[in-house]
């Protein structure tokens, strides 16, 4: 019983977010102080893992774009709330080329649908992904996550709703 709890657990992670929405793609990627939004930066993550190497992900995210940061291209004057909901799928590719069992890393690509919002204005994403798990101190139930994800809009059916990208650290709990 113990076996396969380890093998399917639930994994809970607490952390912080950045939202980049700055509408540049890839050209000012590390411009933080114009485009990174760092403000109530709150994630919290519940993940079940399946045999190690598939897990199925409910993320929950709150920001804040604050005045003066860049959104779509736009200076903006006020600031606006965003909260995330994000169902995605995982799979833990670096299990093809090392044991999941005693490795202290674990590496994954990550998608699925995203629900964000801009104050009250919704925009659904198709999300795609990658990250990587840290082992804390010969721990296995406790790791440190640093993850990078693009949010590509479904719907542009207001202002403020284009492609972004959010990054987030957390730590993970393994819940047996």
């Amino acid at each position: 019983m113990v076996h396969a709890q380890e093998n399917n657990p639930l994994v809970l992670g607490i952390g912080v977010n950045i939202v980049d929405n700055s509408g540049s793609r890839f050209d000012e990627l590390l411009d933080i102080e114009n485009n990174w939004n760092l403000s109530r930066l709150l994630k919290v993550t519940l993940e079940k893992r399946f045999d190690y190497d598939y897990g199925a992900e409910l993320s929950l995210s709150i920001n804040r774009f604050t005045e003066g940061k860049v959104i779509n291209g736009i200076v903006v004057d006020q600031k606006t709330n965003y909260f995330a909901i994000d169902i995605m799928a995982k799979n833990y590719t670096s299990n093809y080329w090392q044991d999941p069992r005693h490795a202290w890393y674990n590496g994954y690509v990550i998608g699925g649908w995203g629900g964000n919002f801009f104050d009250t204005r919704i925009n659904n994403t198709l999300n795609i992904g990658f990250g990587i798990n840290f082992q804390l101190k010969k721990n296995q139930y406790l790791w440190i996550n640093f993850q990078t994800l693009g949010k590509f809009s479904i719907d542009a059916n207001t202002p403020g709703n284009a492609n972004h990208l959010q990054h987030s650290i957390s730590i993970i709990f393994w819940l047996l």
